[in-house]
């Protein structure tokens, strides 16, 4: 424990060479905690055609222990990856619940019994592909990192030395809409959070789950959403 310590100490030292440019590191980390959206032009038109959707497996990085065999190392990836794919779906139906999410996307257990057959974990089929074997309007592809950039013993190091809050957990999602018709996105989005030391993973990734499913195209009630479906119902008032 203690060798690991010094070498998370020294490697960081090395890369920043002074506390001057450490600071910097960490708030620029702390600053970008947020979340980016992009969507086409169109989008509202667009998505108020669909009726349901499907979450794919999010491609899912952890954090590798020293101690992990590829064995188990693949093994807990896996678990992982359900698990989040399950987390966001679930928070879809909590927002269709609250009268949130006018989209059905479908459960778990059938979106998997097309996805794991088909090999899409492996590249053997697009996630264009399988929205048009799903018959679903469209999918949601993801990305997600789960890191610990530095150990909870050398941000305490520093914290006692210097003053200076290190990052000890970061989660990063990637997420785009694609639908049948198309090989570009129709929305992609961004979502990070950071946390230093006494940060639990788990309610960090919470936060960045919810912040994506907040911020998807079939939450009317959230702005810019609300304001381009007001935009695009108003012609059909007028008429």
């Amino acid at each position: 424990m203690l060798l690991l310590f010094l070498f998370d100490a020294m490697h960081y030292v090395h890369y920043f060479c002074s506390m001057k440019w450490l600071v910097f590191f960490v708030v620029f980390l702390v600053l970008n905690a947020c979340v980016t959206v992009d969507y086409v032009k169109n989008i509202i038109p667009i998505t108020q055609k669909h009726h349901s959707i499907a979450v794919l497996p999010p491609r899912t990085t952890i954090e590798r222990k020293i101690w992990m065999s590829d064995e188990v190392f693949n093994e807990l990836t896996r678990i992982k990856q359900l698990t989040l794919q399950d987390h966001l779906i679930r928070s879809f139906h909590r927002r269709m619940n609250e009268g949130k999410c006018f989209v059905e996307v479908l459960d778990l257990t059938t979106t998997n019994d097309f996805v794991l057959p088909s090999g899409y974990l492996e590249g053997k089929v697009t996630a264009k592909e399988l929205c048009k074997t799903m018959k679903v309007d469209a999918v949601i592809v993801s990305s997600i990192q789960i890191l610990e950039p530095v150990s909870e013993l050398t941000a305490l190091f520093f914290q006692q030395a210097a003053g200076t809050s290190l990052i000890t957990n970061s989660v990063v999602l990637n997420a785009s809409l694609l639908d049948s018709l198309g090989n570009a996105p129709l929305w992609s989005l961004n979502a990070s959070k950071f946390g230093g030391l006494g940060s639990i993973k788990q309610v960090m990734v919470n936060k960045v789950i919810r912040r994506t499913t907040r911020n998807t195209p079939y939450n009317i009630k959230k702005n810019p959403y609300r304001r381009l479906y007001n935009e695009y119902i108003m012609p059909s008032e007028n008429q």
